[in-house]
């Protein structure tokens, strides 16, 4: 059994440190998060809609409004599958969902002027709902003629209607405009929220390998130190050096040295769960390893240095690594158990490399 099995089983999770790092990759953070809020709208308009269009088909005969119920079931389950879809984009989905929307109210009110019906507050609910998401999904002036086109639309049908509902029509003409307020800002917000979390990702990354770096790996012991404080055994670190790294950059150059670290940064972080590897600098790396007996660290500890020694790199000999580990139940803080990994790989090395010291 690989290392990585262990450490998945007993280590505590990850701390959260954000998502995306900037540009097109926070573009697409964001995204996500509309298809995600998307996808429950879509599915709550179902769940509404089969209990409307049920409630209709069961209480009233020949009514027009159930037959539009079921047609709006049919455009929400539609809508609903095409969310889904992990391919399509959200742009497409977003404005494809805008145009449904409309078409289904411009639906409506053809009926109100073939039959006279009343207006109901679900047509106006309908057009705020409309006006909502075109002002959160489309470019702002496409949002204003859509709401402008569905709110004439209700006036047309609101005059043509026996039972005219000129103080909800009223009310409805004035929530558009805030509606408008009201989702600009949100946007702008969720937007901040993911550049705040981008910066938190950047603060807490080594740009190299990917993995969290010294100051983020800190942060981390400090937080399990706190957790493991009734059980000092349970918490031990693995401090890692790559042997004779030095001569890798002086012969085939630092890019060709960059590339040997970011294989050793993608093996450990298959060998432990995210967040427990940190670069803790230069070519040393740490490996986290909490919820585990020094019996079994000092295992997982041997089992990842089989791991690297696995490593094919080509004009490159066999990479090995010296290591020291540690457990916090042989100090009294944290700072003095890295200390003591410190001597202990140091120890590893006057010993010949290619060993963990515990």
């Amino acid at each position: 059994m690989r290392g990585r099995d262990i450490l998945k089983t007993d280590m505590t999770g990850p701390v959260y440190l954000g998502h995306m790092p900037s540009g097109p990759a926070l573009q697409l953070n964001f995204d996500r998060e509309q298809r995600r809020w998307l996808l429950r709208l879509a599915l709550l308009g179902t769940l509404v809609q089969a209990v409307t269009a049920g409630y209709l088909l069961a209480t009233t005969h020949n009514d027009p409004r159930a037959t539009q119920a079921v047609l709006g079931l049919v455009l929400t389950v539609a809508l609903s599958v095409v969310t889904s879809l992990p391919h399509l984009p959200v742009r497409a989905v977003q404005r494809s969902s805008v145009g449904l929307l409309l078409g289904w109210l411009l639906m409506n009110v053809l009926s109100v002027l073939v039959t006279h019906r009343p207006i109901t507050s679900g047509m106006l609910l309908h057009l705020t709902m409309l006006s909502l998401l075109a002002f959160s999904w489309t470019p702002a002036r496409w949002a204003i003629l859509v709401s402008a086109v569905g709110y004439g639309a209700v006036c047309l049908a609101t005059v043509s209607s026996r039972v005219p509902d000129f103080p909800g029509l009223l009310l409805t003409g004035f929530l558009l405009p805030l509606i408008w307020m009201v989702t600009t800002r949100g946007y702008a917000v969720t937007r901040e929220r993911l550049r705040s979390d981008a910066l938190q990702e950047l603060a807490a990354t080594d740009e190299l390998t990917g993995l969290h770096n010294r100051r983020a790996g800190q942060a981390r012991l400090m937080a399990l130190a706190d957790l493991w404080a009734d059980a000092p055994d349970r918490l031990s670190v693995l401090l890692l050096d790559l042997d004779h790294f030095k001569s890798i950059n002086d012969a085939l150059g630092h890019s060709r040295g960059d590339h040997v670290l970011r294989r050793v940064a993608e093996l450990l972080q298959d060998a432990a769960r995210p967040g427990e590897v940190v670069r803790w600098g230069g070519e040393e790396f740490l490996v986290i390893l909490s919820g585990l007996t020094p019996a079994e660290a000092l295992r997982v500890g041997e089992e990842i240095l089989t791991l690297l020694r696995s490593v094919n790199l080509t004009d490159i000999r066999p990479l090995t690594f010296s290591g020291g580990l540690a457990s916090l139940s042989e100090a009294l803080t944290m700072s003095a158990v890295l200390e003591l990994a410190d001597q202990r790989l140091y120890q590893a090395k006057h010993a010949g490399r290619d060993r963990l010291m515990a």
